[in-house]
């Protein structure tokens, strides 16, 4: 049975994209009721861009989050049972970004146990809102102890819009006297996000030669990102986690170890990148997405986990950019001055829905399994416990067409 969660629970988010039907089979959403104000910057992650950075080419899309736990059997012999009684598994909601909105009255949830779909009355689903970087959670009930396997799926429609910066009048914004309020949360250090770390110090006067703020805003980031690239020698540009063909979740290591060791997964990239950015004092945040990509013979796509970073230009707000795309023409040399392929102006950005800001959703009290993807479960695991069981994560993606300016 398919639980829609209601839309006055989300009523706060300002959503650019009218309601549409739900899918087959699907059950019907509860009507909107009209705001009762504002979206403020506690409850979306993003307001539009100003110039000099645009957004353009909206395309709508509808996405199945999977999420399966499952204790292993041996021939002729059950698992041992999980105990997951009381537990509760929060999916990160990303309602609006400076460059996505969703529909929230197409979200919707679902739970199997042990195989068997399962009721999830919407007055059992937990919500919460303002969470970091604007997020909202939605939160699911496991069973009790004693099953073999479970699985959530949340379902929602979202509107992604490609990115446009003029790179000339981005060069030319100079530094603000502070930060705005809704940055300074990006300025801050996280686990694996080592902020202000000696190391991290000492490289950004090395890449700047003792000279930040000699140069605009736009200037010093692109050369700090284009030294913390340069970096990497070795990189795991996929960064996801496969065991017997299951997809599990990010190979993450942490910034400061992977510039150390010079050598990293893409989420490993893309943290270097912002932890050099906000050591700058350049508030810049992580984005765990999910996208369709092709395979390396460009026969056949698949639906996974992607990343990317995005950084604050005073005036125009959130800006994205690929540390990832960056790579291999950082290596052969890119000059500042101009401009770079997916930083700032990405015509593919349409085609990647965020998930969570940051790899796994920071709420108190709540932990990721070992290799992060977004969820959150308001326990943690115990390292047997984790030995003993399975997981995975499953991501689809349909396209929905053309969405509205």
């Amino acid at each position: 049975m398919i639980a829609a969660i209601s839309a006055a629970m989300l009523a706060a988010a300002t959503l650019v994209q009218a309601p549409s039907a739900p899918p087959p089979g699907a059950a019907p959403a509860t009507p909107a009721p009209p705001a009762s104000g504002p979206a403020t910057f506690s409850t979306i992650s993003g307001r539009p861009p100003e110039l000099p950075a645009r957004r353009v080419e909206p395309r709508i899309w509808e996405i199945a989050f999977e999420a399966d736990i499952w204790a292993p059997q041996t021939p002729g012999a059950r698992g041992a049972p999980l105990n997951f009684g009381g537990v509760v598994a929060w999916m990160p909601l990303v309602l609006q970004s400076t460059y996505s909105a969703m529909d929230a009255q197409s979200i919707r949830a679902e739970t199997w146990v042990d195989g068997r779909r399962v009721a999830v009355p919407v007055a059992s689903l937990q919500m919460r809102q303002g969470l970091s970087q604007g997020m909202s959670a939605v939160g699911i009930q496991m069973p009790p102890a004693g099953v073999q396997g479970i699985k959530w799926k949340v379902s929602w429609k979202v509107q992604c819009w490609s990115s446009v910066v003029d790179e000339r009048a981005a060069a030319a914004i100079t530094w603000p006297a502070e930060w705005p309020v809704e940055a300074q949360e990006s300025l801050q250090a996280a686990p694996g996000f080592e902020v202000g770390h000696p190391d991290m110090k000492a490289f950004v006067d090395r890449s700047t030669g003792g000279k930040l703020r000699s140069v605009t805003p736009w200037i010093a980031a692109k050369e700090l990102v284009r030294a913390t690239c340069t970096t990497f020698r070795g990189l795991d540009e996929d960064g996801v986690r496969v065991e017997n063909g299951f997809p599990r979740g990010l190979v993450f290591n942490g910034a400061h170890a992977a510039m150390s060791a010079r050598t990293g997964s893409g989420p490993d990239l893309v943290a270097a990148c912002v932890t050099v950015l906000r050591t700058a004092g350049i508030p810049a945040r992580a984005v765990l997405g999910a996208a369709e990509v092709m395979n390396s013979s460009g026969t056949n796509s698949r639906a996974r986990l992607t990343c990317w970073a995005e950084l604050w230009l005073p005036g125009a707000g959130w800006v994205p950019f690929s540390p990832v795309d960056l790579v291999g023409s950082i290596r052969g040399g890119l000059n500042v001055e101009r401009p770079w392929k997916n930083f700032g102006t990405w015509d593919g950005l349409n085609e990647s829905i965020p998930l969570c800001y940051g790899w796994a959703l920071p709420m108190q009290g709540c932990h990721s399994l070992p290799y992060p993807a977004g969820y959150v479960l308001n326990a943690r695991i115990a390292p047997d416990d984790v030995a003993q069981m399975r997981d995975r994560v499953t991501i689809q993606i349909l396209g929905r067409g053309r969405g509205r300016d």
